[in-house]
């Protein structure tokens, strides 16, 4: 991008990361496919924020997580060129957050350390209490997480889906008790509160002070 007079603005990178459980119990009751529902009528959201500020290139990852993470869009991509297709939940799938937090931490620092760019957004979406079948657990993957630079600095945000949602383990995810925790009891709920937290995230993390999550105290 040229910053002469009359080009574009340089644009720091605001890299915006959804974690998705898709394990077995995402299954009941339609959360996986409100689970879609939210992240596609999101994206017109994210789209909109990002042509409002001129500041911030806003790229976007997902990372699915059941038995194992995997990346569904593993490279940051500009907001303006995602194309959602559609996940499916893990039959009998575990709750292997702790491993998702070990992959999301590795992509991390991957992160150029002297680069400027904002501090990420991270929203974590579960329904479950995490389990640790791969010899990982969510308090190893949590401190991990904790321990990276950008993971520490991240605007950190979670949705509980159901009453089977570890709200406990979310609340420690986000790690500020005034950042609102949120649950969702039904589809409706669950794509609102994600379209809320996603715009509520990509304001605050590109503000000029870096910093976690503070100002994050409107619930819709």
């Amino acid at each position: 991008m040229s910053d002469r007079l009359g080009g574009a603005l340089a644009r720091k990178p605001l890299h915006f990361i959804f974690v998705l459980d898709v394990s077995g119990s995402m299954m009941r009751g339609g959360r996986i496919q409100a689970l879609n529902n939210a992240i596609s009528e999101v994206l017109p959201h994210l789209k909109d924020e990002a042509r409002a500020n001129p500041h911030a290139e806003m790229l976007i990852r997902v990372l699915a997580f059941a038995n194992e993470p995997r990346w569904v869009i593993e490279e940051p991509t500009p907001v303006d060129q995602i194309h959602w297709e559609r996940l499916e939940a893990v039959p009998r799938g575990f709750t292997e957050l702790g491993s998702a937090l070990l992959t999301l931490t590795d992509a991390l620092a991957s992160l150029d350390e002297g680069t400027s760019a904002y501090p990420p957004a991270i929203i974590l979406v579960s329904d479950g209490r995490p389990t640790q079948s791969s010899g990982t657990t969510f308090a190893e993957g949590l401190q991990a997480l904790l321990n990276n630079r950008w993971g520490a600095t991240a605007v950190r945000l979670a949705l509980g889906v159901g009453r089977d949602a570890d709200m406990h383990s979310l609340r420690r995810f986000i790690g500020d008790e005034d950042v609102p925790l949120l649950r969702a009891d039904n589809p409706e709920q669950l794509v609102e509160y994600i379209v809320w937290a996603s715009k509520a995230a990509s304001k605050v993390a590109s503000r000029p002070v870096v910093g976690g999550g503070g100002g994050l105290t409107a619930v819709p």
